[in-house]
């Protein structure tokens, strides 16, 4: 399958940060072992299914991790802000069933929080791309040790 499909550079530090959250999951109490292995099975499911892509991208982060973060941080963005196409209606359903009005309201500040925080980033990301992408691939990289 094509990375380009997946809208997924970076799938590899995906992966990895979802198997770290399998394995807290594994840590918390008072969840019953069954669900735990569910989630496991299905975590499981999609590394057989994207195997070449997570080699690929495994190659792809020891050849340069700096830059290979940088991409994951801005298709977290991305992914997050494209998601909120479908987070909205979502959790307006959810506010609207929800019984305790105090959550319900701390759904929507969250929601309305978020996504103005994101239009905020991606208006200054528009207007001021140029700089930004130097900042973070040449200035900022020369700072760090060892980043290539």
């Amino acid at each position: 399958m094509n990375n380009e499909i997946l809208m997924i550079k970076s799938i590899f530090l995906f992966f990895s940060f979802w198997g770290i959250t399998v394995l807290l999951l594994w840590f918390r109490p008072r969840i019953e072992i069954f669900w735990k292995l569910v989630a496991t099975v299905i975590f499981a499911f999609y590394i057989w299914f994207f195997f070449n892509e997570l080699k690929t991208g495994f190659i792809t982060f020891k050849a340069g991790w700096y830059i290979a973060f940088v991409d994951f941080f801005k298709e977290i963005l991305i992914l997050i802000f494209a998601g909120l196409f479908l987070i909205w209606p979502i959790s307006l359903i959810v506010i609207f069933y929800k019984a305790n009005d105090m959550g319900a309201e701390r759904v929507l500040k969250f929601l309305c929080i978020l996504t103005l925080s994101l239009w905020i980033l991606f208006i200054l990301y528009f207007f001021f791309s140029e700089g930004i992408i130097r900042f973070f691939y040449d200035s900022l990289k020369q700072m760090i040790p060892y980043a290539g």
